[in-house]
């Protein structure tokens, strides 16, 4: 709106000297006022406060120029701009890239402050140029003498790469200038984004070239890869990165694997499918590898109330509490304790199983499928072999990753009843067995595992479940023989730990454990 106004009045102001002109013209004296008379109407003025000159300046900064403009007259416009250097002097670079100072009045005097981008490599001076209302003009040259920060440039042969099979070769030649004499010179194979170096990165000898032609080969061995990346860094550490992009990599071997990070789960309570208190069955037991869609998302990581809500899916393992059989079929084992207590890993078909004893959750899988999966503890030789800890740092979960998960296939067996590994507590005999219990599960500790599929995979355990606070002296896990969800005296759904916080109910022990998390990475072949 005021370069509105500010247009109409000068509109205004030019009809007025039109009709003042006229009205001279037709006076008795015939006199006429000539606008065009410097003395009468002397044309604008600059006065710089900043720099007249400059020495050398990098290219892509910005230069501010301040100083005054004197208009008698009225200034009409003022702005900035880049000009290169001719044989005659001086000609502007670009006129789209002015940069205006907006003015709301015409002021005799102005003080401005004006920053201009040096972004031409031809850059020979900035203007800074002001017109008043009769359209007299002021420009005021502002001279650059030297234009620094170019980057060296690189040219190529072939510009880029359509195709090369994994593990084939490129050979590149090409020409790189600089302005100031080259500093070093380098090549690699390379992902873009995010940027990542697949090789080591290799030099080209150079003595402060001004021109250095190159040739090199490489072996496109990582199937990451996007382009051949050519660096050049001049005498004035400026850097000139050139990608030579590959369209194609052909040849990749075929197989995948999923990678899931930050897995968090913890043990569900005791969700007896006659009892009231189902939305409490909320906590991340299940896991899924392929996922189930759950209102429209796909997770992997499940609850009971997940699983219940959904019309299809399978799960693969759970990470559970045990210390009781919940069979209210079986009268004479009803809630009977089992040999084992506190977390467990374990196969999803597993759940309903003695040493288990999880079977109150069968009835709630109607509609999702329970697979079979063997678990196996790796060795730390096998850890070291497979060099799984630099493996889980680095893997994109490629056909490298499949081709090193395959390594299991003679680890993990299949299941039989002679082979049956479907269960894999964090600590052995930690319930009622005699045997001195043993914590075979602890941070970092890596974990095999062979899916219905036949496809393996490892998981990690980052934080394993912290069951310090419930154990007893001879580091076993304490059972629970007081209040009304012990299970000894009233041996019936009303004793499940189906939720926290029950009236009447002993959490102590064992039952601690519920909802107390583990964290994993799992990489699994797809």
């Amino acid at each position: 709106m005021k370069k509105n106004l500010l247009y109409i009045r000068y509109k205004l102001l030019c009809v007025s000297f039109i009709v003042a002109a006229l009205f001279m013209a037709c006076s008795d004296d015939d006199k006429t006022t000539n606008y065009l008379d410097d003395n009468a109407f002397p044309p604008p003025t600059v006065s710089l406060t900043t720099e007249t000159s400059y020495g050398e300046v990098d290219i892509n900064t910005n230069k501010v120029v301040e100083g005054t403009v004197t208009a008698p007259n009225g200034l009409r416009n003022i702005y900035g701009t880049l000009l290169r250097k001719t044989a005659d002097g001086y000609e502007e670079i670009d006129a789209n890239k002015r940069v205006h100072v907006k003015l709301a009045e015409f002021p005799n005097t102005y003080s401005f402050s004006i920053e201009v981008p040096v972004s031409a490599e031809d850059a020979g001076g900035i203007a800074i140029v002001a017109n008043d209302i009769y359209v007299k003009q002021v420009i005021q040259n502002i001279p650059i003498e030297k234009i620094t920060g170019i980057p060296p440039k690189i040219t190529t042969d072939p510009a880029e790469i359509e195709s090369v099979e994994l593990n084939g070769t490129v050979s590149l030649e090409g020409v790189v200038s600089s302005i100031e004499g080259l500093k070093s010179l380098s090549y690699g194979l390379v992902q873009k984004s995010p940027y990542l170096e697949l090789q080591d990165v290799k030099n080209i000898a150079v003595s402060n070239d001004k021109e250095k032609s190159f040739q090199f080969s490489i072996t496109v061995d990582d199937e990451r890869a996007d382009a051949i990346m050519i660096k050049a860094v001049d005498i004035r550490n400026v850097e000139k990165v050139h990608f030579v992009n590959i369209k194609e990599i052909t040849g990749i071997p075929p197989g995948r694997a999923y990678i899931f990070d930050n897995v968090e789960m913890a043990p569900e309570w005791e969700c007896y499918s006659g009892a009231s208190l189902l939305p409490a069955a909320s906590q991340p037991y299940l896991f899924s590898i392929e996922g189930i869609n759950v209102g429209g998302s796909v997770k992997n990581i499940l609850s009971l109330s997940d699983v219940i809500s959904v019309s299809s899916g399978s799960v693969d393992f759970a990470f559970v509490n045990i210390w009781r059989n919940t069979n209210i079929t079986d009268a004479s084992g009803f809630l009977n304790r089992v040999g084992n207590r506190g977390f467990a890993y374990v196969s999803a078909d597993r759940l309903d199983g003695g040493p288990v004893g999880r079977q109150l959750d069968k009835d709630w899988f109607t509609t999702v499928n329970r697979n079979r999966t063997q678990l196996k503890i790796i060795t730390t030789d096998l850890v070291t072999s497979m060099n799984l800890d630099d493996f889980f740092e680095t893997t994109t979960g490629n056909w490298e990753a499949y081709e090193l998960l395959n390594l299991l296939a003679g680890y993990v067996p299949v299941y039989s009843t002679t082979t049956d590994l479907r269960s894999l507590p964090q600590r052995t005999n930690s319930g009622t067995s005699a045997s001195p219990a043993v914590l075979q599960i602890t941070n970092g500790t890596y974990i095999a595992f062979r899916t219905a599929e036949n496809k393996f995979g490892v998981m990690k355990v980052v934080q394993a479940g912290d069951d310090s606070d419930v154990l007893s002296s001879n580091n076993k896990i304490e059972d629970v023989t007081t209040g009304l969800g012990a299970g000894i005296a009233n041996k019936s759904p009303e004793a499940f730990y189906s939720a926290p916080g029950l009236a009447g109910f002993d959490y102590s022990g064992v039952t601690k454990l519920y909802g107390r998390k583990c964290k994993l990475k799992i990489i699994v072949q797809r």
